[in-house]
């Protein structure tokens, strides 16, 4: 075999193997749910199905619920999270005040550090893209959510993943979002 027609076969040889590796990973974010929660403000999709978790906190402007959908996978996380705004702090906090502090508490509560903040808009709706990093039980990891406001509650989606990998999950699970449009 000539030089060339070994070459010629090796990268016939990488182009299938690029091509079967390409088409698994396709085939692994087609097998992504939908997660569309009964009586929930979104729709969302996640690589599994999420676990349900629910938790509640006084604050001084009464009693806050949060509903969490979450999972993990290959060391990437995801979060759907309801937030019930107490009517008063809707009443008595403009929408950028309320922003401001879910953003505090994201970065406060995983001790991490904001990249980028900005607004978005989606279904019509208003929001906030904060891109943060921060280190956990895990190590260091990259962040970005996306959080709005749908009539008296906060949604928030969170993914994360190792720090230096790529980020292309967390941006199709927040691509895929959806909230009822703005009346």
């Amino acid at each position: 075999m000539t030089p060339t027609a070994a070459s010629t076969v090796v990268l016939t040889a990488l182009a299938v193997m690029l091509l079967t590796v390409g088409a698994s990973a396709a085939d692994d974010a087609a097998a992504w749910v939908d997660v569309s929660p009964d009586g929930e403000p979104f729709r969302v999709q996640m690589p599994a199905a999420p676990t349900r978790k629910e938790a509640e906190s006084s604050t001084i402007v009464g009693i806050v619920q949060r509903v969490a959908y979450y999972t993990a996978q290959d060391g990437h996380s995801f979060s759907a999270n309801r937030i019930d705004l107490p009517g008063i702090a809707t009443m008595i906090m403009s929408d950028e005040s309320l922003f401001e502090n879910v953003r505090e508490g994201l970065l406060k509560n995983d001790s991490a550090t904001a990249t980028s903040y900005e607004d978005v808009k989606r279904d019509g709706r208003a929001g906030k893209r904060l891109v943060f990093s921060k280190t956990d039980d895990t190590g260091p990891r990259e962040a970005r959510a996306e959080f709005y406001l749908v009539d008296d509650w906060m949604v928030s989606f969170v993914g994360a993943v190792p720090a230096g990998t790529s980020t292309a999950g967390v941006e199709r699970f927040l691509k895929s979002v959806r909230l009822p449009p703005q009346e």
